[in-house]
């Protein structure tokens, strides 16, 4: 537990957050943070919600929950985390650990003949999204447009564009689908 102190300070100078502010907002002084931050006090399990909750995070990342991300990057494609699967053929598999600090949400898309990606994930988002058909066909179904994808062609755009995905193939399709929030 002595990493806690420096987490919530990585966490609050990712956020840049004055150690003040934080302290006033979460109704301790400056000086009992600092002595969290240092390993110097540890704080209750209410004082690490508090603090959880104001700098936007979980009081598992918190307390090192997701250390994976740091310690061992790499996943295996038989370590894929399984996300979600609609009742259109559809599945979706987290491709990386997870961070509360990382910038990007990276997928493998797995959809049967006739698959359809509606209600994976919302795309009333504001960011970016970069696909790349690894093996299948694929149409990708916009708001005003569509394009057919073959084995490793690619494609960029808004995430608020995209109505889904959608296999054409005779085969499984299998994307590699990277989401990136824009910055505000």
């Amino acid at each position: 537990m002595n990493k806690l102190g420096e987490r919530i300070r990585k966490r609050r100078e990712h956020l840049e957050i004055p150690m003040n502010v934080l302290a006033k907002g979460i109704g301790i002084t400056p000086s009992m943070l600092s002595q969290i931050e240092n390993a110097k006090a540890f704080p209750s399990l209410h004082t690490i919600k508090h603090i959880a909750d104001y700098l936007n995070t979980s009081v598992g990342a918190l307390i090192g929950e997701n250390d994976t991300f740091a310690s061992n990057p790499v996943i295996s494609w038989d370590e894929k985390k399984f996300v979600k699967r609609n009742e259109n053929g559809a599945t979706l598999y987290l491709l990386a650990h997870y961070s509360p600090v990382q910038t990007m949400e990276i997928y493998a898309l797995e959809l049967e003949k006739g698959g359809i990606s509606i209600g994976l994930i919302d795309h009333r988002r504001n960011g970016q999204e970069f696909c790349f058909v690894i093996s299948g066909v694929l149409s990708v179904i916009f708001k005003d447009s569509s394009h057919e994808l073959a084995n490793q062609g690619s494609i960029y755009f808004y995430s608020h564009d995209l109505k889904y995905f959608q296999n054409n193939s005779t085969d499984k399709t299998y994307i590699l689908w990277v989401l990136s929030p824009l910055k505000t």
